[in-house]
């Protein structure tokens, strides 16, 4: 598609026509529309101005709340984070601290920072701004005290998180904390000789970040931020705008916050759990080049020894490191099944087998009914399908048709078809968990299992599953936070809660946090569901009660909810438990989830939302023998 900035003679009435199509567009996805074809990095300063003002504008509340923290002028990243959330579906609102005072912003009183309150921050700091002397006389350091320069630096990163996340137990804010890495410079002082110095420029920018990444790793409320990849694709060399540096105190290129923007956009998305689910590929000049009907399974090209063929072989690699990290593959593609079969039987040299594909729909039906038919084949809603597709015809009817569904047009040219795997934003993770990747093998296998047995109680069985129900610690706040921002149909409350609330609620005496682990005959399924309770007096309230879409419809909620009413029973304190069903546009499926479970209609609102409560007295068991619940959590390799 011709990007309208493809022609500088109109460049400016064509900025205007998207200013005013941004300010009349209804909703968020006819502003992904209006700036599906502005090419950002060729905007200028004042074009990223206006449009971004335009989006400001518009009323309504923000997504996510951004804070940013830097020793240099960052002023205006705002703009260009406007810009790029806009293209994603998501408004941000913004606060950005006083250049340099970064410490302040956490320590002080009353701060700005501490008014604002926002979800996620940001803080970039410039090693010659923030150590000058050091820096500059690093040429002259003995080794030694290029080590010590390194060791102070990343504590210095290190207590300025730790101060932002706590002060003596007290929590100072609860936002997620994204620190910038270093940069290395685009030439060492010493040039091609620093590879061979002892502890150079080379040696120290790569100590120093990884230091950063390994203390940093794994904790729940802290995330790096890998600016020195970003500023390798954008190119060394243009990172620093000189004159801008010294002019106006900015370490970044202006032209590179889109580049800045763009990596937010990803971190955000992941945090909000707006992840993906399934990438649905079409065949023919997707998979391997060529039309199967045309060219027979010899023909079509994929493999070694051909460019194009091996440009299709590496885009299946791919894809297959895309499963590897728990996304799931499914085919819709117009073609003949057995022709299908055949070419995956007699082209092993294929990275992808047909049994990579949790769902396939080959037949000659519209591709909008083939991906609705995988969406209810996966249990999936169709708001987490990605449909890669070569025909442009074919994308913009399911883009008209199925709007829920993103629908990406390939590259006519197979050379570019892995850059754009690379740019998708859709499938990006806070972390990528062990029961990810394993759903990922496992998910096609065991609802097959399930269809060919004869009935549902004979399916169950079959599983063979066995279920932990733990007390939740720290190191499960991870996975509860995934389970609680994504959108599941089994949600029976739908809070947003931030990893710092969780963890709160984790540690408090009158909350207590559950975990459901599980694991059947396919496989280990991690944890799988999460309860939060709440009590006051001898009322426990549920505060929270969810599962993976994945456990859904085995009867793992009764078993958690049987281990809840032995909680209410086993303690003379408990005397009712209450709990709540608010209805989106998602969680249908168990709307009748506490009057199955035993619980009296209590109180019904105009908005939909029930009150349900369940007296000691009057707490039964429900039926769920086909599963095992686990007293002991080492039965399960647990803990």
């Amino acid at each position: 598609m011709r990007g309208i900035m493809d022609r500088p003679r109109d460049s400016k009435l064509e900025i205007r026509a998207v200013a005013e199509a941004l300010a009349a567009a209804p909703d968020a996805a006819a502003l992904q529309r209006a700036l599906a074809p502005v090419e950002l990095e060729k905007l200028s300063a004042n074009d990223v101005s206006l449009l971004s003002r335009t989006l400001q504008a518009r009323p309504g509340p923000p997504d996510v709340r951004l804070g940013y923290l830097a020793n240099f002028t960052l002023d205006p990243l705002p703009r260009w984070v406007d810009l790029c959330f806009a293209r994603e579906g998501l408004r941000a609102a913004h606060y950005v601290g006083p250049t340099a005072e970064y410490v302040q912003e956490v320590l002080g009183e009353g701060t700005g920072l501490a008014a604002f309150d926002p979800q996620l921050v940001l803080l970039a700091l410039s090693l010659r701004r923030l150590r000058p002397e050091a820096w500059a006389a690093f040429p002259t350091l003995p080794p030694g005290e290029r080590r010590e320069l390194r060791e102070d630096v990343v504590s210095h990163v290190e207590s300025w998180a730790l101060a932002v996340l706590a002060e003596e137990g007290a929590e100072r804010s609860p936002a997620t904390l994204l620190v910038a890495n270093f940069p290395a410079p685009a030439q060492a002082a010493f040039g091609i000789a620093d590879l061979n110095a002892e502890y150079g420029e080379t040696e120290f920018f790569l100590d120093l970040n990884l230091d950063l990444l390994r203390r940093f790793k794994g904790h729940p409320r802290v995330r790096i931020f890998d600016l020195d990849r970003l500023s390798s694709r954008f190119g060394k060399d243009r990172f620093v705008d000189p004159r801008m540096f010294y002019l106006a105190q900015m370490d970044w290129n202006p032209a590179f916050l889109g580049c800045v923007a763009g990596e937010l956009a990803r971190h955000v998305r992941a945090a909000r759990g707006m992840t993906r689910r399934c990438l649905v590929l079409d065949l023919d000049d997707t998979l391997w080049g060529g039309v199967l009907a045309e060219d027979g399974p010899a023909g079509v090209r994929i493999g070694a020894g051909d460019p194009e063929g091996e440009a299709f072989l590496d885009f299946q690699h791919r894809l297959k490191a895309l499963q590897a990290q728990g996304v799931l593959l499914a085919v819709c593609s117009r073609n003949n099944p057995a022709e299908v079969a055949e070419l995956f039987q007699r082209r092993p040299e294929m990275p992808l087998r047909l049994a990579d594909f949790a769902a396939r729909e080959i037949s000659w039906e519209p591709r909008h009914e083939g991906l609705k038919k995988i969406a209810a084949t996966l249990g999936l809603g169709l708001d987490r399908l990605v449909f890669l597709d070569d025909d442009p015809a074919e994308v913009s009817l399911v883009q008209q048709m199925l709007p829920e569904v993103k629908a990406v047009l390939l590259p006519r040219d197979p050379v570019e078809h892995v850059a754009l795997i690379g740019r998708l934003t859709d499938f990006e993770r806070t972390a990528i968990l062990e029961g990810d990747v394993r759903w990922a093998a496992q998910d096609h296998e065991a609802r097959r299992g399930e269809t060919a047995a004869a009935d549902l109680g004979t399916s169950l069985a079959s599983l063979r599953t066995e279920v932990a129900i733990l007390r939740a610690r720290r190191d499960d706040l991870p996975r509860i936070h995934q389970l609680l921002v994504k959108t599941h149909p089994f949600n029976l409350t739908t809070p947003r809660y931030t990893p710092s609330e969780i963890e709160r609620f984790i540690g408090s005496p009158v909350c207590e946090v559950w975990v459901a682990h599980g694991r059947d005959r396919f496989g280990d399924m991690g944890a799988i569901g999460a309860v939060l309770l709440r009590r006051d007096g001898r009322i426990v309230y549920i505060d929270s009660f969810l599962m993976s879409c994945r456990a859904m419809g085995r009867g793992i909620e009764t078993a958690v909810m049987n281990h809840l009413k032995r909680r209410l029973t086993d303690e003379p304190g408990h005397l009712e438990l209450r709990g709540r069903y608010v209805p989106t546009a998602k969680n249908k499926p168990v709307e009748t989830f506490y009057e199955d479970q035993g619980f009296r209609l209590l109180e019904r609102r105009d908005t939909g939302e029930k009150t349900y409560v369940l007296r000691r007295t009057e707490a039964r068991q429900q039926p769920c023998e086909w599963i095992e619940v686990l007293q002991d959590a080492m039965a399960l390799g647990l803990r």
